[in-house]
């Protein structure tokens, strides 16, 4: 049977707030769109292998940006978008 613990709940929200103030902010979605059509220009994918455009895009974009103000599935998932937008 599972204890409801709701001061050790509250406790450990607080901890995250206190946390969360001491991290960067994360970028927006526009933010990390420019960033990719930014790096793409600078070096164009012209693999066949899509794998291989996908990784050399978010090797040139980790080269510009800091691991952690990103969430690394949504610079992903932008980026797999914008390749097959591109490469079409």
């Amino acid at each position: 049977m599972k204890a409801s613990r709701l001061d050790l709940a509250r406790k450990e929200s607080r901890e995250v707030e206190i946390l969360s103030g001491f991290l960067p902010p994360l970028m927006s979605v526009s933010e990390i769109d420019h960033i990719i059509e930014k790096v793409s220009v600078e070096s164009p994918p012209h693999q066949k292998d899509s794998r291989k455009n996908l990784g050399q895009l978010l090797q040139a974009f980790y080269g510009q940006v800091d691991k952690s103000t990103v969430d690394p599935d949504l610079v992903r998932g932008r980026a797999e978008e914008f390749l097959s937008r591109r490469l079409k």
